[in-house]
C-alpha cells in the first residue's frame, strides 16, 4: 500500500485531479497505543504523524494550485503561522517531566497534522 500511494499523490498532482487520499494505517483505532513501552508507542506515533505530514503537504500543493491566484499567500501565510502554532501548542505538552508527556507530544503533533491535513483536503475547490 504504501508503494502506491506515491503514485496516487503523483497523479493526483500532475493531473490536477483531487483525488481522495487513504487514511494512514492506525488512524482510527489508535494502534499505537497498544504496546506496552513508551519508546514503541511514541514511535508508533511519529509514524502516523510522518504520514499525514506528507498528506499535508500533496493537499496544501493541491489546494494552492486549485485556489485564485488572489489567495494563494493568504494560504501560504496561514500554513506558516499554522506550523508555528502546532509546533508550539505540542511542545506545551512537553513542558513537564514524565516519559507520558514523550506520548503526549507524539500524540499532539499526530492529530493536528491530521486535522491540518482533512482541512486542507476539504477546502478544494470543486472547478
Amino acid at each position: 500500500m504504501r508503494k502506491t500511494l506515491p503514485l496516487a499523490i503523483l497523479f493526483s498532482i500532475a493531473s490536477g485531479a483531487h483525488l481522495p487520499l487513504a487514511e494512514p494505517a492506525g488512524q482510527e483505532t489508535d494502534g499505537c497505543l497498544a504496546p506496552l513501552n513508551t519508546a514503541a508507542i511514541v514511535t508508533c506515533l511519529d509514524t502516523e504523524a510522518e504520514a499525514w505530514d506528507q498528506r499535508l503537504n500533496t493537499a496544501y500543493a493541491a489546494l494552492q494550485k486549485r485556489i485564485f491566484p488572489q489567495q494563494r499567500e493568504p494560504l501560504r501565510a496561514a500554513q506558516r503561522l499554522w506550523i508555528h502554532y502546532r509546533d508550539a501548542n505540542c511542545r506545551f505538552y512537553g513542558a513537564q517531566d514524565g516519559s507520558i508527556r514523550q506520548i503526549e507530544v507524539a500524540l499532539c503533533r499526530r492529530d493536528m497534522t491530521r486535522s491540518r491535513a482533512r482541512e486542507l483536503d476539504a477546502a478544494m475547490p470543486a472547478h
